[in-house]
């Protein structure tokens, strides 16, 4: 047992973890337009609704490749997919420096959305392939922790790059950032062609002892799993499943909402420099980071889940729309923080009640109708936001938008809750759908 802990401590070193720092890098070439908007809306024009249209491009093209890309990664493998998909942001992040108006910008974001459209779904298909199932979970919710560290780094260093004092090129700050960061990214191309593997096959620093124990227990995890198509009727006529996506599409177009309007908000809320904004607005991603791992891990060790969830949205909801009344900017700032804890609380949680009334048959299918539901909601999020935005000419209103929103998300948790039939109290679990369920 020991033994097969070192491999997996392996593997978690030599793969998983550099899967996190690509993601990081994903996430980082997702969010810098939020910090480029500081100096990039007012030198091309663009109102907060072109913005928000600017931010739901990119969600438009990650959907409409999501699965086309998936199928080109499980045909070529992963190492070379990866490759060419870090490969093209980096290209498309250099192609930023040359937009000159709406149309050059939505054409870039979507091809962005294009070209990381299978990246998340597809570390999560080669943890599959390389972490044995009873395993999977902490290297998986290791990876969820990609989007606050890119912007608790990502922050700091966009607003680094856009107010330094000697631009090369004689070009905007904000074009600069994409350039530097474009360059770095391919650089990261390189470092996952030479590190990621396609499976522990192909790997050359596990001995063949190692490699026969994982590919046992990949044929273990095979066994137990069936392919029911009456469990996908029942799921898709489940209101607990239409339930749990509708939660997630709250926590997403949430999180990807304030993500890509936080800075403009400090910038309003604070009136200090680009780079201060860049800092300040790492905070808020902290706590969500923080929310995330100790949330979870009281979850866990209370075994409650539905409250672990319900609260912090609660919280998140109340801060967020208490932000905007107070008139000291430290304290706007912190209650910024505190809800971002509640935020990244329910997110760290979320995930642990769906699986909790899934079958095995249909863990599968499940996450799968949830995440392209949450995926929705970052297309909605930001493009609302500038809606509304450009409508009240304040930010009260979307922040107070959003706090509803919130709490929409926590009814339907409660909604989750309650079709609960027994307690966790009692030991018992929650009733499953019914993998055989009578036509």
């Amino acid at each position: 047992m020991i033994e097969n802990q070192a491999v997996i401590r392996r593997i978690r070193t030599r793969i998983i973890l550099p899967l996190l720092i690509l993601l990081v890098v994903s996430s980082i070439d997702r969010v810098n337009i939020s910090f480029a908007a500081l100096q990039m809306n007012a030198e091309l024009g663009l109102t907060p609704r072109e913005y928000g249209v600017a931010i739901s491009a990119f969600f438009s093209g990650y959907l409409i490749f999501q699965f086309p890309s998936i199928a080109l990664l499980m045909r070529y493998g992963a190492r070379k997919w990866i490759f060419v998909s870090v490969l093209l942001w980096g290209v498309l992040a250099i192609g930023m420096v040359f937009v000159r108006g709406t149309t050059s910008l939505y054409l870039l974001r979507f091809l962005l959305g294009l070209a990381e459209a299978g990246f998340a779904p597809g570390i999560v298909y080669l943890c599959g392939l390389w972490i044995p199932n009873r395993y999977r979970a902490a290297a998986i919710g290791l990876t969820m922790l990609a989007v606050p560290i890119s912007v608790v780094v990502g922050g700091p260093l966009s607003g680094w790059l856009m107010s330094h004092q000697t631009i090369p090129f004689a070009i905007s700050g904000w074009r600069w950032m994409f350039l530097a960061q474009g360059i770095l990214t391919i650089a990261f191309a390189i470092f996952a062609l030479k590190i990621v593997r396609d499976g522990p096959d192909d790997a050359p620093w596990l001995a063949d002892a190692d490699k026969r124990w994982l590919n046992e227990q990949h044929a273990l995890d095979a066994d137990s799993k069936g392919h029911a198509l009456a469990s996908m009727r029942a799921m898709l006529w489940s209101h607990k499943i239409w339930a749990a996506a509708g939660l997630y599409f709250v926590l997403i177009a949430s999180a990807y909402g304030i993500l890509f309007w936080l800075p403009q908000i400090i910038k309003q809320l604070s009136n200090i420099s680009i780079f201060k904004t860049g800092v300040v607005s790492a905070f808020p991603w902290l706590g969500i980071g923080l929310g995330m791992y100790f949330n979870s891990r009281h979850s866990d060790e209370s075994g409650e889940r539905y409250y672990h969830v319900i609260v912090p949205l609660l919280l998140c909801s109340l801060c967020l729309a208490a932000a905007t009344l107070v008139s000291d900017q430290v304290l706007a700032l912190a209650l910024l923080f505190v809800g971002s804890v509640g935020l990244g609380g329910a997110q760290g949680v979320f995930w642990t009640i769906p699986t909790s009334f899934l079958t095995r048959d249909l863990a599968g299918k499940g996450v799968a109708a949830i995440s392209l539901c949450g995926n929705l909601g970052g297309l909605f999020g930001p493009y609302a936001l500038g809606v509304i935005l450009q409508a009240s000419g304040s930010y009260k209103l979307p922040a107070y938008s959003m706090a509803a929103l919130m709490v929409v998300g926590a009814l339907l948790a409660a909604i989750l809750r309650g079709n609960e039939t027994v307690s966790r109290v009692s030991g018992e679990k929650p009733e499953a759908l019914d993998p055989n369920p009578e036509t």
